[in-house]
């Protein structure tokens, strides 16, 4: 008798395990059921639609439940809400949102897909016209629409970290004056401070007006508009974007006992199974096995979500297939600079007990040959455990494509190399494509010493 599956949200992990299950069963019974309106979108793509970057948003759907179902044979439901899941008879209760009805259907094998959502804040008039957070394409939709709509001179953005950058640049390339406020006193928090002093200078020079250190207090309304209160004072506005981080959506897991990490993320093993063996878990709403950690934490990105649910997938399908582990890895463009990590920052580093004593090594080489038009500075912080060399992590700035240097060292520590390995692997050579010493030999070389 044919298996039947449930998934839970429709976006990349639980399109991805849906599709791994048809290609592996195709006569099994599956059914997707997504609360919202879209499936499969490419969020990490909407602040570059809102700034124009990217014309046709429909570009940043990647399926849509009619090419789901015709395509690729997946029960998609869109505007269904699993409200509760029932362990003891295996189902799952669901609210048709639009017609209010309340149904239940059963599972043999069941994925919680459901992410993570915009954090909130408990700032006063956080709720009112013109304030928007943007983690789901309906809300670029609704920012998109804002734009139209209104007279919009000047931006504030609240929140300095992935989001709040990249939305600040694009804010700025609709040619909108913008205000960024960061509670910490850095951007981009996941990064060493020390490796991002040029790029925070070049923001200020892009013409955002950066305020870090910043608490903001509340958001009031005026007659020209709104107007963010903040320990740096007022900030007159015509719109604000709150990007101030996510928190995962676990709550129909918590209920049923399913255990969670720390942060409120569902713990799951190497073949991405809860701690019921039925009931599996992908993407943001889930922990991942960190390789240099060597325990569960949370780091919601795209890239997990993507691969995790297609080895959940799998492995609801009968597979045995295990999900490795994450670095972190991550590249943010921010105006003329990109910023890359992977892997333990430096204050990651010396926060936790795994390793007794840390190196670090930072210089700055060019991404050409010297002599060839062109070369600009790359600059390459590497974190090193002291006694075995091994490299744990990295990050790489500048205004090449830092990217693919990054995604070396990503490697490098997937495969638990020595610095001494680094600094002589096999890489690349022409000038004007690279230096014969790369940047990243360079830092390798200094550390190894």
């Amino acid at each position: 008798m044919p298996q039947k599956y449930v998934i839970i949200g429709g976006d990349a992990a639980g399109m991805s395990a849906a599709s791994k299950i048809r290609r592996l069963q195709p006569e099994a019974e599956m059914v997707v059921f997504e609360k919202g309106k879209y499936i499969s979108f490419a969020a990490c793509g909407i602040p570059y639609w809102i700034g124009g970057i990217i014309e046709d948003g429909r570009k940043l759907q990647v399926l849509t439940p009619k090419i789901a179902r015709e395509k690729r044979d997946i029960d998609v439901r869109i505007h269904h809400e699993v409200i509760k899941i029932n362990p003891p008879s295996k189902t799952v209760t669901v609210r048709d949102i639009k017609s209010n009805k309340i149904f239940e259907t059963a599972y043999d094998k069941l994925l919680i897909a459901t992410g993570a959502r915009a954090a909130l804040p408990a700032i006063p008039g956080i709720e009112q016209d013109g304030v928007y957070t943007l983690r789901t394409l309906g809300d670029g939709n609704q920012i998109q629409s804002y734009l139209q709509n209104n007279n919009v001179k000047h931006a504030t953005v609240i929140g300095a970290g992935y989001i709040g950058v990249e939305m600040a640049e694009n804010l700025r390339h609709l040619g909108l004056a913008v205000t960024m406020i960061g509670i910490y006193d850095q951007i981009v928090p996941t990064f060493d401070k020390d490796i991002l002093e040029q790029v925070q200078e070049h923001i200020i020079e892009q013409g955002v007006d950066l305020k870090l250190n910043t608490q903001v207090t509340d958001i009031d309304s005026s007659n020209q508009g709104l107007v963010v209160k903040s320990s740096a004072g007022d900030v007159e506005t015509d719109l604000v974007i709150v990007s101030t981080g996510v928190n995962p959506n676990t709550e129909l897991a918590r209920d049923v006992g399913i255990k969670l990490g720390s942060k409120g993320a569902i713990l799951i093993n190497e073949l991405m199974q809860t701690s019921d063996p039925d009931i599996y878990a992908a993407g943001d709403c889930c922990e991942h096995h960190h390789l240099v950690l060597d325990e569960s934490i949370w780091i919601p990105l795209a890239t997990s979500a993507n691969k995790g649910g297609r080895i959940a997938g799998e492995n609801m399908a009968g597979g045995s297939v295990p999900f490795p582990g994450i670095l972190g890895t991550a590249v943010i463009k921010i105006f003329d600079y990109n910023i890359a990590q992977t892997g333990l920052s430096e204050k990651q580093a010396r926060a936790t007990d795994k390793y007794s004593e840390i190196d670090t090594v930072m210089i700055t080489g060019g991404s050409k040959a010297h002599y060839y038009p062109g070369s600009t500075p790359v600059t390459v912080k590497m974190v090193v455990d002291k006694s075995s060399k091994r490299l744990l992590g990295a990050q790489i700035i500048g205004k090449s494509d830092v990217a693919k240097r990054l995604d070396v060292l990503a490697t490098a520590i997937t495969a638990k190399m020595t610095v001494a390995d680094v600094a002589m692997l096999d890489l690349t050579y022409a000038p004007p494509v690279a230096p014969v010493y790369d940047p990243i030999h360079v830092a390798a070389n200094v550390a190894n010493k």
